[in-house]
């Protein structure tokens, strides 16, 4: 097949889409299949050419501003330009067997369709978080108001219009269900550990970089990722402000984002020295820094379960570290925490269970480990990267039939048609012969 993805973001870009992207589309390369990217020139700030190959990939890159997220002002002109560009790229790609445009940024999957139409391309939308949902219940937009109903309305006409859509998870599954796409249309594929994760260092690992972020042999609690709007930290601080005096533990926070002012403000006012924050790892170094934990925290905030999945989740599991969810139980990872046995799950704002869960796991830095070859196994049982491509190939593959079925339907259709309409002459013909 030649696949043609569309997202905002590519390598070599750290944002979590497109690291997913990437390597999904030099897999599917490696499986024999053509795939092109349509991607901005302006999202890693490093004035990428308007064309390159890499890996096998093919990227055309668009012109769009790099504004970034100050305001919603400044995200709108990025999206915009963004779209315009990359429909305009849609435009000019020759023979493309399927679109399979991500959500980055919202509504993208509107210009796979809109060039779609042309060539009667199938559109295999790839849900990696729900919009306006996401942006309602962060108080972004407002709920009922003008801007949520169209928006509601342009990505629920978006999702039924897709050929297939592909989600995260069985909740978020769900909530596409809710926007009137039937579930045969469905499929649930997980995302995996990045590559450098999954085949990096593991239990064994870690010592160089708790040597650099000076943590000596004290048992180490790590929130590692993305600090997002998305993510709730009042219940990870207040845990270690309970456990200050415990001088063997140390909350360590590795990553950027939106919250991690809010974060440091808390810990310079509550004078808490068993919190240490770093900058985010290079991700040639992300296992290293992964491994460097006993045991990583995952953080959400209530009522976005089934609208977003940290992949955070995955380079845990890769470096053999249990994980404490901290978010509504309903969610897909306090599932997955709970199937694999690799962790535990609680409610936002339930402190002392969380405080229970580290000084427990302190105490038993063995379970610890035993939870943490748990998660290891369920990742190569059930989210290993070769196991989501096998997925995305065969709903790729089911999209394409589809389009050709019904372009054939079309053909037989219009020659069936046009034999009447031959057989109508005919007769019309015949009859005035006869009535000469």
């Amino acid at each position: 097949m030649h696949i043609v993805a569309l997202n905002q973001f590519y390598a070599p870009h750290r944002s979590a889409t497109a690291q997913l992207l990437t390597e999904l589309a030099e897999g599917l390369v490696q499986r024999g299949h053509q795939v092109t990217v349509v991607a901005s020139d302006a999202g890693d700030g490093a004035g990428r050419v308007a064309a390159e190959t890499m890996n096998g990939v093919s990227v055309v890159r668009v012109r769009a501003t790099a504004l970034g997220k100050k305001s919603l002002a400044t995200r709108a002109a990025d999206y915009g330009s963004f779209y315009v560009g990359a429909l305009a790229a849609l435009s000019q790609v020759q023979h493309a067997d399927v679109f399979l445009p991500l959500t980055t940024p919202p509504l993208v999957a509107v210009a796979a369709q809109v060039a779609a139409l042309r060539a009667r391309t199938p559109v295999v939308a790839l849900v990696q978080d729900l919009y306006p949902d996401i942006a309602v219940r962060l108080g972004v937009v407002g709920r009922g108001g003008l801007v949520h109903r169209a928006w509601g309305l342009a990505g629920a006409a978006s999702l039924r219009a897709a050929t297939r859509v592909i989600t995260l998870s069985q909740p978020m599954a769900d909530e596409v269900a809710r926007y009137g796409v039937g579930r045969e249309r469905i499929d649930v594929i997980p995302n995996w550990a990045l590559g450098e994760v999954e085949a990096g260092t593991t239990s064994a690992g870690g010592a160089e970089a708790r040597l650099e972020y000076g943590l000596g042999d004290r048992f180490v609690v790590m929130y590692s990722g993305n600090l997002g709007a998305g993510h709730q930290f009042e219940t990870l601080l207040a845990a270690a402000r309970r456990l200050r005096e415990r001088k063997d533990i140390v909350f360590v926070v590795v990553g950027e984002g939106v919250r991690k002012g809010e974060v440091e403000r808390f810990v310079a006012e509550h004078q808490l020295d068993n919190v240490k924050l770093f900058p985010l790892a290079p991700r040639e170094r992300l296992a290293e820094s992964l491994a460097a934990a006993d045991v990583h925290l995952i953080t959400m905030r209530d009522g976005l379960e089934g609208l977003i999945v940290p992949s955070k989740l995955y380079g845990i599991l890769a470096a053999e570290r249990p994980a404490i969810f901290i978010g509504p139980r309903r969610d897909a990872i306090a599932e997955t925490l709970a199937v694999s046995g690799c962790g535990l799950a609680f409610d936002n704002g339930d402190v002392t269970g969380v405080v229970q869960a580290v000084t427990d796991l302190a105490a038993r830095p063995q379970a610890a480990q035993a939870m943490g070859a748990l998660g290891r196994r369920h990742l190569d049982e059930r989210l290993g990267r070769e196991r989501a491509l096998v997925a995305y190939e065969d709903t790729l593959q089911r999209a394409t039939a589809v389009s050709t079925a019904a372009r054939e339907r079309k053909r037989q259709d219009s020659g069936r048609n046009l034999h009447e309409a031959g057989r109508s002459q005919a007769a019309g013909r015949s009859e005035r012969r006869r009535g000469e």
